[in-house]
């Protein structure tokens, strides 16, 4: 009998609250700036950067919230921010009110740190230690298959469109799905009435104040464990501004974009089911599954990004054009691939394959920093904090990326001094990508090999088994 006190059927309405709210705006995102026509790309890596410094700030702070507040006020209020987001964007189609979209973007950037942060605290603290890669799983695939539908939807609507944007049926079915997750919320329970199938809460009762929770915060910038994965959780979200925009968002026509879209999100559902499965396999000791982890996480990148430097080889910027619309120069289409899939069938089938190995090794990498997280906390109250360093990290990538992208060595320069300067037509991107990525499997090496232990020992246990040793000693 499902009970709604159970974790794991709390997992399931956090995943579907996700699926809703960021699993809809990955649908968008996914499919290059944030829906616009390609020619409006500067628009969406302006709200990205907006977006993602408000994010890092509420990130590092948010999990402070949440032991103060509690994970449903921060989680109902951080989806409605989803909402406002996509609003911009449709108003921006009639009004062209770029102040209209940083404002949300910023908005959003402090909902999504709480929204993520109460995720995270609850995906990594809820289950038992060898269940942690199962629940991540179950988690992720519901998820991403937001990311799917948001993208089939208007797959359907746009099919014989050749059009590079989205319509305002489809935005406007991103904000009512999105309104329908944030309500969702009202069906999670407080964290201290949820109970594990022994009977056991699942988080210890903790009393915080904000001096704890900002002493706790300072504390992780101490932490080595957290400090040596700060390159993996700095690239995490890179990437995504060269594969949405570069990639997906200036080579492929609409339906092609959604499409593409859909398959990255559903290869994410397959491969954090099944990496999510290798991550617990019973057989393996806990530290010998996060070496093999690490291992087969080295291998899936680089044959995946071999494939993207072959693909990198045939767009990117190498000249400029005038605008009358813009008064100034900007990106020639002429230097991009516009790929459809009927009318370039051929032509589309290799870059369709390595968009999906993109969506397949973006799982494994977030899945890998989220496991190794919750190997080392049980603490659902410190899962809290991890997540909010992990978002903060993240965010600081997702800030920089979109300078880099637009800049003279990015394949979408920005109008004006950078795209009539643009050289290296795209490929130094693809290689600063490339060479954060490694760093970060790298320098979680420390982690997998020395950190992680069979049996996770929170600190204040530690102490706790250590008193009771000498208590034995003594009598």
């Amino acid at each position: 009998m499902v009970k709604l006190s159970d974790p794991l059927t709390q997992i399931v309405i956090l995943g579907f609250i996700c699926f809703c709210c960021p699993g809809m705006f990955n649908a968008l995102s996914g499919t290059g700036s944030y829906g616009l026509d390609p020619k409006d790309s500067d628009v969406g890596n302006r709200a990205g950067t907006a977006l993602s410094c408000l994010f890092a700030f509420s990130s590092l702070f948010a999990g402070a919230l949440f032991n103060i507040l509690g994970h449903r006020l921060l989680l109902i209020l951080g989806g409605l921010t989803y909402t406002l987001y996509i609003g911009s964007f449709l108003a921006y189609q009639s009004i062209h009110s770029l102040a209209f979209v940083v404002i949300s973007s910023c908005l959003l950037g402090i909902g999504a740190g709480w929204l993520w942060c109460a995720q995270g605290a609850i995906m990594m603290g809820y289950p038992l230690e060898g269940e942690k890669g199962r629940y991540f799983s179950i988690f992720w695939a519901i998820f991403n298959c937001g990311g799917v539908l948001g993208n089939v939807i208007p797959l359907a609507l746009q099919w014989n469109s050749t059009e590079g944007g989205a319509t305002v049926g489809a935005y406007i079915a991103y904000m009512v799905v999105m309104t329908i997750g944030a309500f969702l919320t009202i069906l999670l329970l407080p964290t201290d009435k949820v109970f594990r199938k022994d009977g056991t809460p699942v988080v210890k009762i903790k009393y915080s104040s904000p001096i704890i929770e900002l002493k706790s915060i300072l504390k992780l910038f101490t932490d080595w464990r957290l400090l040596v994965l700060v390159p993996m959780f700095f690239t995490s979200n890179w990437i995504y501004t060269y594969q949405f925009n570069a990639v997906n968002g200036l080579n492929f026509t609409a339906r092609s974009r959604y499409m593409n879209s859909s398959w990255y999100w559903l290869a994410q559902i397959i491969a954090s089911i099944g990496y999510g499965a290798f991550l617990d396999k019973k057989e393996w000791s806990r530290p010998t599954r996060a070496r093999y982890g690490l291992i087969l996480l080295a291998a899936v990148l680089a044959a995946t990004w071999a494939g993207g430097f072959a693909f990198q080889s045939k767009f990117g910027p190498r000249s400029a054009i005038y605008s009358n619309d813009e008064k100034n120069w900007v990106k020639d289409p002429k230097d991009y691939l516009n790929i459809d899939l009927v009318h370039n069938t051929g032509e589309y089938i290799g870059p369709f394959f390595l968009y999906f190995f993109y969506g397949v090794s973006d799982a494994m990498y977030q899945g890998y920093s989220y496991w190794l997280m919750g190997a080392l906390t049980n603490d659902t109250n410190q899962a809290a904090r991890y997540a909010g360093f992990y978002k903060f990290v993240q965010n600081l990538g997702g800030i920089l990326a979109p300078i880099v992208q637009t800049s003279t060595i990015g394949n979408a320069p920005s109008v004006g001094h950078n795209i009539q300067n643009a050289s290296t037509r795209g490929m130094a991107e693809i290689i600063i990508a490339v060479v954060l990525v490694f760093a970060g499997v790298i320098c979680a090496i420390p982690v997998a090999y020395k950190a992680v232990q069979e049996h996770t020992i929170e600190e204040g246990d530690e102490v706790a088994e250590k008193e009771a040793a000498f208590h034995e000693v003594k009598a």
